[in-house]
């Protein structure tokens, strides 16, 4: 426990400052619970990003939405594809994924019948935000992915 502490301690002295201006609120939804967690090699305890987990829900109708943020060099950079093989038969037919564009990021979306939508957006260098919710749609993620790009600040600390 002290060892996390130190080292959330480092990461906020040391490594680059995220003005990322996260939302509490995006239309409806509103922030119900957050946590950030350092990316930490197991090796030398070296500090080389963070995590941001944020829960979203809304009352009417009622939903949940994750965010997770991974930033910093040891999250490196998400990869889109340029295009995805078609469905081979492994997967429901009404599952699969797109690739596409989100306020000028690149992005993919997976679809399956018996899990949560989930964007992942290629945010910028070692960014990745991944958005999940089984109670929005794709036009909504598409939405509020936007939203919270367009709010969305890096700076480089000294």
């Amino acid at each position: 426990m002290i060892r996390k502490f130190l080292a959330l301690i480092i990461l906020m002295i040391c490594s680059p400052v995220y003005a990322l201006e996260i939302p509490e609120a995006i239309g409806e939804w509103r922030m119900a619970s957050e946590n950030i967690m350092p990316l930490i090699t197991e090796y030398n305890q070296e500090v080389l990003g963070r995590v941001v987990y944020r829960t979203y829900k809304r009352e009417n109708p009622s939903g949940v939405l994750e965010l997770i943020i991974t930033e910093g060099e040891g999250a490196g950079s998400l990869y889109v594809p340029e295009k995805v093989n078609s469905n081979d038969g492994m997967m429901p037919s009404d599952s699969g994924f797109e690739i596409l564009s989100v306020a000028g990021h690149n992005a993919i979306i997976e679809k399956q019948s018996f899990m949560t939508l989930v964007l992942a957006v290629n945010a910028g260098d070692n960014i990745t935000l991944n958005l999940e919710s089984s109670s929005a749609g794709k036009d909504e993620l598409l939405r509020i992915a936007e939203v919270i790009l367009s709010s969305w600040r890096v700076t480089e600390s000294d």
